[in-house]
């Protein structure tokens, strides 16, 4: 009895569970007789929860292996979104290109001379020569001291001339250079001039011998003259950013911003029309 006393706890759960065998025995169509069918009655609670955290384990394996495969489905998206962003990429720039050279042929019928269509592949990266390069050369009829323009709006705007050609590529001195050299004048009171790079780390030119009688004011248009036999004349230059007046000179001069921008250029045309000859050999021979 003291027994009984001291582990009633242990007494009382052993006595429940005797209680609650007997009463599944009894509800049982085949009563529960044997050790093994004790012993399975008592495992049957071990079993299910067994059961439940091995098809959860089974469940959490299954999400791990979905989400693999959601993350390889996701990659193949993206490769393919990118494909086809590539694509939209190359499409958009055929079509920026094809507008491109419908210009270039619009542009074309309305230079009033033989001319070649040239594009920009290069230009020096020293600003100090201030050259470009074009994929035109000899074997497509350019020669040296050709002028090459390009379209500023409706107008022709004069880029410069060729300076040195070969085979597929020539190369351009524009009129930013300060080595260049070119007769122009105002457009609106004709009054000649003759213009140069303004320097070497600018895109401004300078108009030289301008007559000090002249009024030269901002918005000026400058034009090609026609006089040194390089540059058909009534090519569009540029603007009169300023006029400078020097006292100790008969003469005035004019800052002039080009009409084009010397570093945004990407498609030209070389006008065919070589120099007048005796003129060049007059002006070495003035020169020597």
């Amino acid at each position: 009895m003291d027994f009984i006393i001291r582990h009633k706890t242990i007494v009382a759960f052993i006595g429940f569970s005797l209680f609650c065998l007997i009463s599944l025995t009894l509800k049982t169509s085949t009563p529960i007789t044997t050790v093994e069918g004790i012993g399975s009655l008592f495992a049957l609670p071990f079993q299910k929860g067994y059961d439940g955290l091995q098809g959860g384990i089974h469940r959490f394996w299954a999400g791990f292996t979905e989400l693999g495969e959601l993350r390889d489905e996701l990659q193949r998206t993206r490769q393919k979104l990118m494909k086809y962003e590539t694509i939209a990429d190359e499409l958009a720039e055929m079509k920026r290109e094809n507008a491109r050279l419908r210009g270039m042929l619009s542009m074309m019928d309305r230079i009033q001379y033989e001319s070649i269509p040239a594009m920009v592949i290069s230009r020096d990266p020293d600003n100090w020569f201030r050259t470009i390069v074009l994929n035109r050369g000899s074997s497509d009829g350019v020669k040296v001291n050709m002028p090459v323009v390009a379209y500023h709006g409706d107008e022709k705007a004069i880029i410069g001339k060729i300076i040195e050609v070969r085979g597929s590529v020539s190369r351009v001195q524009p009129i930013v250079a300060p080595e260049m050299k070119l007769g122009v004048m105002l457009q609106a009171s004709r009054f000649p001039g003759l213009l140069r790079g303004y320097s070497s780390n600018t895109n401004l030119c300078l108009m030289d011998y301008v007559s000090k009688s002249v009024l030269v004011k901002f918005g000026d248009v400058v034009v090609t003259s026609g006089q040194g036999g390089i540059f058909p004349p009534g090519l569009v230059v540029g603007k009169v950013l300023k006029a400078d007046i020097m006292e100790a000179s008969a003469y005035q001069r004019a800052i002039v911003t080009p009409a084009l921008d010397y570093n945004r250029i990407e498609d030209v045309f070389i006008i065919k029309k070589e120099p007048d000859r005796e003129f060049l050999d007059l002006i070495k021979s003035a020169e020597e």
